[in-house]
């Protein structure tokens, strides 16, 4: 049986994929800032000892590796933890005779659209402190991957939603206003409402799984819908639940969009994005209300 560790195991995507891949038969382990239990360990992956003779005591056949810290409001915390936590797995990796690893980037990476919709050769020119980091875990990967000849898979996720998200993420977050008879405020930009593309975390799960699977492909991948909507289009769902009052602000200035190339997942880890955001409306608008 395949044996599998997971960092970030009790986030948002994490416990979700821990419970896909044993139900998949996969042998699952997990790591986590927060909790231990069962086969969950409590290691921080800063401590570098602490970490390797955990890793060296499993012997573990694959390392997912979903740990980061988002703050932006502290911007070398983000490089510390996020990039040395990357580069000691990886040098476990070595060290352990571990040759598979899958690592969850962000479509951060990117920055500013110079075309849509953006494949994976797109110029990367992350705009902020979290896809900074991602670019630099990324290009540390690519080293591995070359110099100690390892099979890394670099998933380029794109914004993720999905039923027990937290508050501040931004659709919970709307729908909370809007619950709470607050007025939905939305900015329309010269070039229109800000386009993006919204996968469900099930689908996100399900494209980890499929890395698993087709680990000989190892390379770089687009992790998205293909289904991009509008702020004004979440709004409206909003809406006709609520009831809800929508102010349209016009915006100076153009906007980025973000619309993703995924036809290279399909074809090298054949994952194709199955859930619809609308379909998935009211459970997440009940769930968040319920946990409000």
């Amino acid at each position: 049986m395949t044996k599998i560790l997971i960092t970030g195991v009790t986030g948002f995507i994490g416990s979700n994929l821990f419970d896909l891949l044993k139900l998949n038969g996969y042998d699952v382990f997990g790591i986590s800032n927060s909790q231990s239990k069962d086969s969950i360990s409590k290691i921080s992956l800063l401590n570098k000892s602490k970490l390797n003779s955990y890793i060296k005591k499993n012997n573990f056949d694959i390392i997912i590796h979903l740990a980061a810290i988002i703050d932006e409001n502290d911007p070398l915390k983000i490089l510390q933890n996020n990039y040395f936590s990357t580069m000691n797995l990886l040098q476990s990796c070595v060290e352990n005779n571990i040759h598979n690893f899958i690592f969850a980037s962000s479509h951060a990476v990117y920055g500013k659209t110079n075309y849509l919709p953006i494949d994976e050769d797109h110029p990367t020119f992350p705009q902020s402190s979290y896809g900074i980091t991602k670019l630099m875990e990324e290009n540390l990967c690519r080293f591995f991957k070359n110099y100690f000849n390892l099979n890394i898979t670099i998933l380029r996720i794109s914004s993720v939603f999905g039923e027990y998200q937290k508050k501040t993420k931004l659709i919970p977050n709307l729908i909370l206003n809007a619950y709470d008879k607050k007025q939905i405020v939305l900015h329309q930009y010269e070039n229109g409402f800000q386009i993006m593309d919204m996968i469900h975390v099930d689908d996100v799960c399900n494209s980890i799984l499929c890395s698993l699977k087709n680990m000989k492909n190892s390379g770089i991948y687009n992790i998205a819908s293909g289904n991009p909507i509008t702020v004004k289009d979440i709004a409206h769902y909003t809406q006709k639940i609520t009831d809800s009052k929508i102010l349209i602000k016009k915006m100076v200035g153009k906007t980025n969009h973000f619309t993703y190339e995924t036809s290279k997942a399909k074809k090298f880890l054949k994952f194709n994005s199955k859930i619809k955001f609308e379909k998935k409306f009211q459970s997440l608008f009940d769930t968040t209300i319920q946990n409000h």
